[in-house]
């Protein structure tokens, strides 16, 4: 949301127009989804291209009336992939760690369904129109053709027939259906059936940091054990969840809140909440989402699902709503697992950037059991976190390591890359956050201060982390 008082009314009026927009378009309980910083695609079609000969993308055609609303057609230029919307543009998702993925609309935030009850010309049909968590008519398996181009396959089983079908793009098609999608090809994949999922680029920059006068930030970071079916808050409501984070971050008087193993459907409820239940009322807090992912494909990458039909899964940045710029750093993680994340969030009137993070587990039995791992991520994440000119980093999340934990032979600790280059908030003490181990942190730059670090009580904690927070003192900038 944002806060008129800090954009101009003309430029606060379009951004109200365009929420009002996606959010018009979407059904009730979708995530927005240009709140999340995932991975974005357009799917370009080797069958179609315009009278220019200039490649064709394939819009979801969200405006069309009843069972045709969502239908995917090959039939936009997009010879230049930063210039198409929300129709050409979808995210990946997978709830089977990368053997199948599905396709999102970012028009509606709606999953892409095979339609195999449809009749005749529409049999097989491609539509965005699943709101509920990925099924089976939302699988599709990416194969590399080895020449630069993917074939979407569908298996369809019922009633014990099974069978795979290609996707394809049936550009000799008339009567409005030009160019459509339908999963509908057994034989070996031709023209029709070739794709490429061509990435959308982002912002690479974040605006230009303000000078700023000394100035205390509240920071609080969280586990919240969202998507792990052993913690009470898996079951939590959006609104039990979103109250039980507000509850904390209202005992640290948090300005920023950095949080881990998050829904991302969750995202809406909780900036709502925070912006009913903190000093500031409506439009002051924004929440962004970036995703932990699984490699599909030989080459392409798409978001773990979250249990409980709750939209992807990943880590959350909670900020001042004057951002607008913000971006996913995704950390290289053990091949064959879960690639983790980053989140980082400009605020230009503190030149802050603030960054959230949940690095690969480590040790035996674990994604990362030498530790080798975990070690290049903090030195990535140390180096990351400090590119932005004229912005002073303040970071958290949960990081998985204690900090004396070494790799297999190696004598300095995992995260000594950050100990060298920040000041952690409840370093000496380096109190438990999880059990008997430290695992959770805040970092700030060197020349900030940290004083009243707390880590929140066991008493009725929902979550297997505890939360931490306290308050960096930066100096004038």
């Amino acid at each position: 949301m944002r806060r008129t008082t800090r954009t101009g009314a003309l430029l606060a009026l379009l951004l109200t127009f365009l929420t009002l927009s996606i959010a018009s378009s979407a059904q009730a309980g979708d995530v927005l989804t240009e709140k999340s910083a995932g991975r974005k695609y357009a799917l370009q079609s080797k069958a179609a291209s315009d009278n220019a000969g200039k490649p064709v993308c394939v819009s979801a055609e969200i405006n069309d009336a009843g069972n045709q609303s969502g239908k995917l057609r090959a039939r936009t230029n997009c010879s230049d992939p930063s210039s198409l919307g929300s129709w050409e543009t979808f995210t990946l998702h997978t709830d089977d760690k990368g053997s199948h993925a599905a396709l999102r609309s970012e028009a509606n935030g709606l999953y892409v369904s095979a339609e195999f009850h449809d009749a005749d010309s529409h049999f097989g049909m491609l539509r965005a129109r699943q709101t509920d968590a990925i099924g089976n008519w939302e699988r599709f398996e990416l194969v590399d053709l080895k020449d630069g181009w993917y074939a979407l396959q569908y298996n369809f089983t019922e009633g014990g027939t099974s069978q795979d079908y290609y996707v394809s793009a049936e550009v000799n098609s008339t009567g409005g259906d030009e160019g459509l999608l339908r999963a509908r090809m057994t034989t070996t994949p031709g023209s029709w059936e070739r794709f490429k999922l061509v990435p959308i680029p982002a912002s690479s920059q974040p605006p230009t940091a303000a000078s700023t006068p000394t100035r205390n930030i509240h920071a609080l970071t969280w586990n919240t054990c969202s998507n792990n079916g052993d913690c009470p808050m898996y079951d939590y409501s959006a609104d039990e969840f979103a109250y039980a984070v507000t509850q904390r971050a209202v005992a640290a008087q948090a300005d920023v809140i950095f949080l881990e193993e998050f829904c991302e459907k969750l995202a809406k409820p909780l900036e709502q909440k925070l912006e009913a239940t903190l000093d500031g009322g409506a439009d002051t807090w924004d929440v962004r989402f970036a995703p932990i992912q699984y490699k599909v494909g030989t080459s392409h990458w798409a978001q773990k699902s979250c249990g409980a039909n709750r939209g992807a899964y990943g880590v959350a940045i909670a900020v001042p709503a004057e951002n607008t710029w913000y971006k996913a750093v995704e950390l290289e993680s053990p091949a064959d697992t879960e690639r983790r994340t980053a989140l980082c969030a400009a605020v230009p009137t503190w030149a802050v950037m603030a960054c959230t993070a949940h690095f690969s587990t480590g040790g035996s039995g674990y994604d990362d059991p030498k530790r080798y791992t975990q070690q290049a991520q903090a030195t990535y994440l140390a180096q990351q976190v400090a590119q932005y000119s004229g912005y002073r980093p303040v970071f958290g999340g949960d990081l998985n390591a204690t900090p004396t934990v070494t790799p297999d032979g190696s004598s300095e600790p995992v995260l000594q890359p950050l100990y060298n280059a920040y000041k952690e908030c409840d370093q000496p003490a380096n109190r438990p956050t999880k059990g008997s181990s430290k695992l959770d942190y805040l970092f700030g730059s060197t020349s900030a201060t940290w004083s009243g670090c707390t880590i929140g009580s066991n008493t009725a904690n929902p979550s297997d982390h505890q939360p931490l927070w306290g308050t960096v003192t930066l100096p004038a900038h």
